[in-house]
């Protein structure tokens, strides 16, 4: 298997706003539509409501909780999308415009045995202006291997997700102090849903800086794997 190693700086600068930039009412990308069921393999893409999401790394697919044979999340009846093994998938507008991240659903689904340590959800942002960063969200814990679907959409997480040009999705483990250091040997498995975001029409001038970063400033190791 090959392996490939990204280091990648989790905190960032972040310009904040002098003009109140123009916005669209929120769009919510549920993974319903028929059309998009099905399996996807590294590199391909599919839509929704003028987003388009790319999978990386490892297979991802869009489909219910019946479709899985061990590990499938609990407390969401509808479709989602589900990224195996320990790949990503990337969200950004088809046009290539800038967005907000508002929201969204999310589960772990580990493979059996679990992985040891905590496994947390990283959204990591590139901006418009070309800076990078992003929030770990811990998943809700479970008892057994079924891991409960968790609503992320506390605006004071989501305040610095502004005038973003792309969103990568992946898992990460956390280990009380430091993000991204032991490798998940493929159980970086997740479910999303119900990925809410706005569209921007107009970019703000930058007049100030805030740090954003995972909840510690540093450097932080993230592993991938590709697929077989």
């Amino acid at each position: 298997m090959k392996k490939m190693i990204r280091q990648l700086y989790i905190s960032a600068a972040i310009a904040g706003a002098a003009l109140s930039p123009q916005v669209h009412a929120a769009t919510v990308i549920d993974f319903e539509s028929a059309a998009l069921t099905g399996l996807y393999f590294s590199g391909d893409s599919f839509t929704q409501n003028g987003f388009k999401m790319t999978v990386g790394f490892d297979a991802g697919i869009v489909d219910n909780a019946g479709a899985f044979l061990s590990g499938a999340p609990t407390g969401n009846a509808t479709q989602f999308y589900a990224q195996l093994n320990e790949g990503e998938l990337i969200l950004e507008r088809e046009d290539g415009g800038l967005f907000s991240l508002d929201g969204f659903d999310a589960a772990f689904a580990p493979l059996s045995p679990q992985a040891s340590g905590t496994t947390v959800l990283v959204a990591l942002a590139t901006f418009g202006d070309g800076t990078v960063g992003g929030l770990g969200f811990p998943f809700l814990g479970s008892g057994s291997d079924h891991f409960p679907f968790g609503n992320y959409s506390n605006a004071a997480d989501f305040s610095s997700y502004t005038n973003v040009k792309q969103i990568e999705f992946f898992a990460c483990s956390y280990d009380g102090t430091s993000f991204c250091t032991t490798p998940l040997n493929n159980n970086g498995q997740f479910a999303l849903d119900n990925v809410v975001v706005t569209s921007v029409t107009s970019v703000p001038e930058p007049t100030t800086v805030a740090l954003f970063s995972l909840g510690l400033v540093g450097l932080a190791l993230r592993s991938r794997r590709a697929a077989r």
